[in-house]
């Protein structure tokens, strides 16, 4: 069922999204905000994009509304869900910059994408300090465009047509997330210039701000909208997905656990889990590698190892389904019921985030 949910979903937003771009160009009439708006328009719809925090919007939408103004609204609400996917994406673009990353779903990242576009521009042109320009120009744009993303997804939110007092309360929720996300960035970054190891504390709070947050606040602005009881609906609603937030970064850690330690990234949940449990000699090792400007297959191989040794995998898999579980709980909290669809979708998402290999 699940599989079904999100592909149909999935090509729904991804049709309003170009529909989105589209009107959103053609009410621009300054040349370079429309070249701007393209270069974002062509990062966004990246194809493999999964759009979770829209679909989850819609379902916690789904799962509440009365039945009988679902068929009316529910072209709304899913206008209404790319305000979320506006914030993530504004989110990613700030995140691979801070990272430096080069590639988001097989493309490249938005700073990158920039710079690519500038160096067509100055393909033919010398000048000193060329190629810092060239890299000073992606940033700051990128430092834009994330923000610009932010204010986009904040209008949609403004300028849809459910009553004033629902809005409202869904920008309040939505500006929270904002917060969070920044927030947490922050943090992040102080630990990082500082120095400071991250503790499993930590780093759950991290992923609370950065990762959770988002999707509870998804749920929560769709549960809204489609008038939900604050106490007993949307309460538990987004204490579960807080929890399978937190189990969804954990996951990719996992997932990405080969890769983050070719490129000696620290705050993995698996590493962090291995720093607390290893003895003298493993923790040598692992500071010793960690320092090496370059890993080669061997020495990859050794940390892995020390990650087995320490049962590190292991127990963050059985921490991410204990995450799991609480989440679950809570959804059996929820009272009036989800119907009976998406009773079974939020169920089946929460073990999707377990049992998910990409």
């Amino acid at each position: 069922m699940i599989e079904e949910f999100l592909r149909k979903e999935k090509l729904a937003i991804d049709a309003e999204l170009a529909k989105y771009f589209n009107n959103l160009n053609d009410s621009e009439h300054e040349i370079l905000l429309k070249d701007f708006i393209s270069q974002l328009k062509e990062f966004i719809l990246n194809k493999k994009a999964k759009r979770l925090h829209s679909i989850l919007l819609i379902a916690a939408f789904i799962g509440i509304v009365n039945p009988i103004y679902l068929t009316e609204q529910i072209e709304q609400i899913r206008e209404v869900s790319l305000a979320v996917e506006l914030l993530h994406s504004g989110h990613l673009i700030h995140d691979d910059l801070i990272d430096n990353e080069e590639q988001r779903r097989t493309k490249p990242t938005f700073h990158i994408q920039l710079k690519k576009e500038i160096e067509r521009v100055y393909k033919n042109l010398e000048f000193s300090h060329k190629e810092d320009i060239i890299e000073m120009y992606g940033r700051d744009m990128s430092i834009l465009g994330g923000t610009h993303g932010y204010l986009l997804g904040l209008n949609i939110l403004k300028s849809s047509t459910f009553p004033d007092y629902l809005k409202l309360l869904a920008i309040n929720e939505y500006t929270e997330a904002m917060d969070f996300l920044i927030k947490g960035h922050i943090i992040e970054e102080y630990m990082n210039y500082h120095n400071i190891t991250m503790t499993l504390e930590q780093y759950l709070n991290i992923a609370e701000m950065q990762r959770a947050r988002l999707l509870e606040k998804s749920v929560k602005v769709g549960a809204i909208l489609a008038k939900g009881n604050l106490h007993y609906q949307i309460r538990p609603l987004s204490e579960a997905m807080l929890r399978i937030g937190q189990a969804y970064a954990i996951r990719d850690d996992i997932l990405d656990l080969k890769e983050d330690i070719r490129r000696k990234i620290k705050k993995n949940f698996v590493y962090i889990l291995t720093i607390q449990n290893s003895n003298e000699e493993q923790s040598k090792t692992l500071n010793e590698i960690y320092r090496m400007d370059e890993l080669s297959k061997d020495e990859v191989k050794k940390v892995e190892l020390i990650f087995a040794e320490t049962n590190s995998v292991i127990t963050a898999e059985h921490f991410s389904k204990n995450l799991v579980s609480q989440g679950k709980n809570y959804l059996k909290d929820i009272y009036p019921d989800l119907n009976k669809e998406q009773k079974s979708f939020f169920n089946e998402f929460s073990d999707y985030i377990y049992m998910r290999e990409f």
